[in-house]
This record gives structure tokens, sequence and C-alpha cells, in this order.
């Protein structure tokens, strides 16, 4: 896969990051950015993203702020604790986009990543903590660096079906994960359980999908409602509280004549 990756200020092409995602059989395209011009570095970048047409964009701090400056279609943004409120103009990202930020990084605030979260509308677990400085040059940061990159690649879970991925499910958590577990090709489990709420400021119930290592949960924004089950629950902080298969939660709707959450009078009996 060709990846776009944009370094940071006085930084230079071919470092750590550029070179661990080279490393996993990517191609990746590592301009030199102008570190006094910061028009001239959008440009660069974005004559660089026009001529390879990468479905990924990596941006290191200055270079997260030039990645959220170009123009870069539907292409997926992952943002190394980037520093949009320092250079540009773009003060949002869209609803796939992906960042990683050191809550230790004392270049570039972790405060200016969770306002850039706020000021996208996104859900929380958009921003990954992790690292312990800025570089984010450690094995685990590099190691989710490249899973943000690849998730879409991974699978073929966004052939599953579009109307239920596009549809507006505000409110309605439990129907949604009972109606994805059961119209979906696979066997997806059904879980119940609560979620931290920025907007409310506390923990709510709620239900999701889970497979393998991915999580499906029909709440969060159109265009990232599949992500890794280890990014969901590394930022999201999720608490299971029962998990069902298709069937059984399928059979416990119509038992109960709702789609849950099911208290305890209202399981199976052993």
């Amino acid at each position: 896969m060709k990846i776009l990756f944009l370094h940071g200020w006085h930084s230079v092409p071919g470092g750590v990051k550029p070179t661990y995602l080279k490393d996993h059989g990517h191609k990746v395209i590592n301009p030199a950015l102008d570190d006094d011009d910061f028009t001239a570095a959008v440009a660069t970048a974005q004559a660089e993203f026009d001529r390879h047409q990468p479905p990924v964009v990596v941006g290191s701090s200055r270079g997260g702020a030039v990645a959220m400056n170009i123009n870069s279609g539907d292409a997926r943004l992952v943002l190394l604790c980037p520093a949009w409120k320092n250079w540009g103009t773009a003060n949002t990202v869209r609803p796939d986009a992906v960042i990683l930020h050191s809550r230790a990084d004392d270049v570039i605030p972790f405060a200016d990543s969770e306002d850039l979260v706020r000021n996208s509308g996104l859900p929380f677990w958009t921003l990954i903590e992790v690292g312990s400085d800025h570089r984010l040059a450690d094995p685990e940061s590099l190691e989710l660096m490249l899973e943000a990159c690849i998730l879409d690649d991974e699978d073929d879970l966004q052939e599953e079906p579009d109307d239920i991925l596009q549809k507006d499910w505000t409110r309605l958590c439990y129907t949604a994960a009972l109606r994805w577990a059961n119209d979906a090709e696979e066997d997806w489990l059904v879980v119940h359980g609560s979620v931290w709420s920025d907007q409310l400021g506390k923990r709510i119930e709620h239900a999701w999908c889970e497979r393998d290592a991915f999580v499906v949960d029909l709440a969060l924004p159109v265009g990232s409602r599949i992500v890794s089950k280890e990014t969901y629950y590394r930022s999201g902080n999720p608490e299971v509280r029962n998990v069902y298969s298709s069937e059984d939660a399928m059979l416990l709707s119509v038992k109960n004549r709702h789609d849950g959450p099911w208290g305890e009078s209202e399981q199976f009996k052993e």
C-alpha cells in the first residue's frame, strides 16, 4: 500500500517512523518539507499526494498540520501529535482520522488533540494515548501507527451491507447491534455494556458487535463504524456486561419483545 508520510519540523525523510512503515512492506512517499515556509511545505505535500494518490496520509507533528491542510480526498489521515494549532488554518478532521498522542508530550500539548477531536465532533476513541514523549518512536507507538494505516486493508469488512453502515442509528444502539449481527454473513457477537460519553460526562449503557480483531459500533460517525478491537478497547475503555451469539441475541429479542438490554430475569435459564 502507498503511504504519504509527512515529517515534522526540522526532521528529515527516512526517519524511524517512515522506515518502520517501509520495513512492513508499504511503499512510503516521504518528501522533504520546507521548515521555514509552511505554504511551500503544503504545496510539496499536495504535489506528492496528487502524483501518487495514496490511500493513507501520515503526518507527524508539523507534518500533521500539513496533512490537515492538503486536499487528500478520501485518504485516511493518521496524525501523530499533530501541531495544527501552530501551523495552518484547518481545525477539524474527517470521521475516519486516527490521532496518536502522548500525554507526556512536552512539545505539542495532548490537550491540543483533545480539542481537535471536539472540534471535529468525533468520539473520544478517535484519539489514542500512547508513548512517553513527542517522538512516538517506541515499539508500541510504531505498532499502533502501522495498525491505523492498514486497518481498512486487513479485511473485507467494508463490503458489509452498506445500508446498515450508512443508516442513522441515534439512540438505537441495541437494535443496531442486533441488526448487524443478524444480517452480516459472518458470525458476530452482540456485546452489551457501557462506554464513556464525553458529551454527557458519564458512562452510558451501550451495545456493539465484535468479531475476531474487529468491532462494529453503529453509534460512531459514518465512515468510522468499523474499528480494530484493540483501538476500541484502548481508547474507549468499554465495560462488558453480557456477550451473546447472534442467534441467542435474536432469540432473546423475540422472547422479551425488545432489543435490549435484557435484565437478569430476561436471560435464558440454565
